[in-house]
């Protein structure tokens, strides 16, 4: 009887480390399944972010485009009032020294 009733004791203990295994395989597999979430959640903001990085590069080369046509519609009037205007202003400013 004494060893029918040890391998009966293997059997319980076996049972109930089996039962601890399959528990904290459970519990292994939830915090796996968490961090996946958190790894597809951290993802998609570092895209988000991404996008918008790419969005406001976008709008600051078009900004940056729009200041450099302006700058040169700018520059063209003022060499088109020069050419336009050039020997007046010549005149004016020789007149006033010596005159």
């Amino acid at each position: 009887m004494d060893i029918i009733s040890e391998i009966l004791e293997t059997d319980r203990l076996a049972e109930e480390k089996l039962e601890q295994a399959m528990q904290k395989r459970s519990e292994m597999l939830k915090e796996c399944e968490k961090k996946v979430e958190r790894i597809h959640e951290n993802a998609e903001s570092e895209a988000d972010l991404y996008r918008a990085f790419l969005i406001s590069e976008e709008d600051m080369s078009n900004c940056e485009n729009e200041l450099r046509q302006s700058e040169k519609d700018q520059l063209d009037a003022l060499v088109a009032a020069y050419e336009l205007k050039h020997e007046d202003w010549e005149n004016d400013i020789f007149a006033a020294i010596t005159g």
